[in-house]
């Protein structure tokens, strides 16, 4: 079918060259502009197909593009047409059941798929209505709920605690669009590079603990298992692979990438995220360690490769161990949330277009754990922050100010980003949901926000204006 995500098939890869058009009997009531949205399992594409006088004839995948794609169109009678894409190895043969009505089905690849084509723009799907979001006030259900409508998504969630007070918490929308299920205040959301902030914790604990230090380098830790290593990473430490500062490029290419598996949250990826490890000390630096700051999702990989060298076990258990389980954090899991829980909410985006589309169980590879695969509920997020704004017993107040404060200037510290207003922050996404985190050890609050869509440019605006009402409503 002609999709790239989530289904493969014949069209996923469109190198598409002009195929030559036959001329057939020009049918007033069939050429013109048609257009559709081709259902395949979970694919849902758009299609616009051209029918023109003199025979030439054009389909689109509006959300592969919008490549035109040439092809041989036959009427046969008046009322029906059959159009054959030798491009893609497709064809649609449909009638006219109404003036403005061509039912018929697309076939592709020995299977058949009903499609419905509408004259003009008829058949395309209507983009959700925005609202203007209401001004800033504190948070309530009621004005959640009118800031989920301005940004069109599924669902927005919001929390917030100050010190010594309890958790404030609010959900609401739809875990999948287009079904009458709700969302709750324990479903769990995807935090993304939230993540990066609890490997670094992870990094204190082992610390304090003695089976590492900060200034550990990668040459020693890494050295006899990744032959290939550049010599400008042998001196890298952990201080600056923590605070992008090792000179290492953000990430592998998409090819190499594309290698490693889309596994279950319970995979073992430690031979992964070895070998992942081994290409990024491979690639030529982006600068010398210290001096330039490279966000790098490839620097949180080798530390978790790192981590389980050491521990001797996945990171995914390493930091369930040290981490979520003191914290009493029973909401945790790895990779989608909805995974093997369709009681849970799903990621969604938009292909082309402003609507929306679910993606069960979709997120980036299991390698990428150490660097953005955590979920959990917004109370146990808000528990996570506390533990960072109290500076807990979790940790000695020496660690905690190593995680807190940027070794190498700049405002990005082990995992969090620094505010000018002395807040802690960090943002994360895959794709497919977007979160944003952020507490201030001074004045007290912390607050989360998060949604289960991932057009950023959409929801960034709306996720920081639920963490701001949030806060609000936490120090009324």
């Amino acid at each position: 079918m002609i999709t790239r995500r989530p289904v493969a098939a014949a069209m996923a890869a469109l190198c598409f060259a002009p195929v030559a058009t036959r001329a057939w009997a020009q049918e007033p009531g069939i050429t013109g502009t048609w257009t559709g949205v081709l259902v395949a399992g979970q694919a849902k594409l758009r299609l616009r197909l051209v029918l023109a006088a003199d025979g030439a004839v054009k389909l689109y995948s509006l959300d592969q593009g919008g490549i035109s794609i040439s092809g041989t169109a036959v009427s046969t009678k008046p009322d029906q047409i059959a159009v054959e894409i030798p491009a893609v190895g497709g064809r649609f043969a449909g009638k006219l059941t109404s003036a403005d009505r061509l039912e018929g089905t697309w076939s592709q690849g020995g299977s058949d798929f009903p499609l419905m084509m509408m004259r003009g723009e008829a058949g395309l799907p209507k983009p959700p209505t925005r609202v203007a979001p209401p001004p800033p006030a504190a948070l309530t259900q009621a004005l959640l709920e009118q800031l989920r409508e301005a940004s069109g998504s599924p669902a927005l969630g919001a929390a917030a605690q100050r010190k010594g007070g309890k958790t404030l918490a609010w959900v609401t929308g739809h875990r999948r669009v287009g079904t009458a299920d709700v969302v709750g205040l324990q479903d769990r959301w995807h935090l993304g590079s939230i993540t990066k902030s609890m490997t670094a914790t992870l990094i204190g604990r082992l610390v304090e603990s003695g089976q590492l230090r900060w200034d550990d380098t990668v040459g020693d830790l890494l050295g006899d298992v990744a032959p290939d290593m550049r010599p400008e990473y042998r001196p890298v430490t952990l201080r600056h692979l923590g605070s992008h500062r090792s000179g290492l490029p953000g990430d592998l290419s998409s090819e190499q990438i594309s290698r490693f598996r889309f596994s279950s949250e319970s995979a073992d990826a430690r031979d992964e995220r070895l070998a992942y490890a081994r290409l990024a000390l491979a690639m030529p630096p982006k600068g010398q360690a210290g001096t330039r700051y490279e966000y790098a999702n490839n620097g949180y990989v080798v530390l978790g490769a790192i981590i389980e060298r050491r521990l001797k076990k996945p990171w995914e258990i390493a930091i369930r161990e040290r981490l979520f389980e003191p914290l009493k954090l029973t909401s945790v899991g790895f990779g989608a949330p909805d995974l093997a829980r369709a009681t849970q909410p799903s990621g969604h985006t938009a292909q082309g277009d402003a609507v929306l589309r679910a993606f069960p169980g979709s997120d980036n590879p299991a390698v990428l754990g150490p660097a953005g695969r955590v979920h959990m509920s917004l109370r146990d997020l808000i528990a996570y922050l506390a533990a960072h704004r109290d500076r807990s017993a979790l940790l000695a107040p020496e660690t905690w100010r190593t995680l807190h404060t940027p070794p190498f200037g700049g405002n990005y510290a082990m995992g969090w980003m620094v505010r000018p207003n002395g807040a802690l922050w960090h943002n994360g996404a895959n794709g497919l949901w977007y979160a944003m985190a952020t507490f201030h050890p001074d004045q007290g609050f912390a607050a989360a926000a998060v949604v289960n869509d991932g057009r950023i440019a959409i929801v960034s605006p709306i996720i920081d204006r639920a963490v701001q009402d949030a806060i609000l409503s936490a120090q009324a």
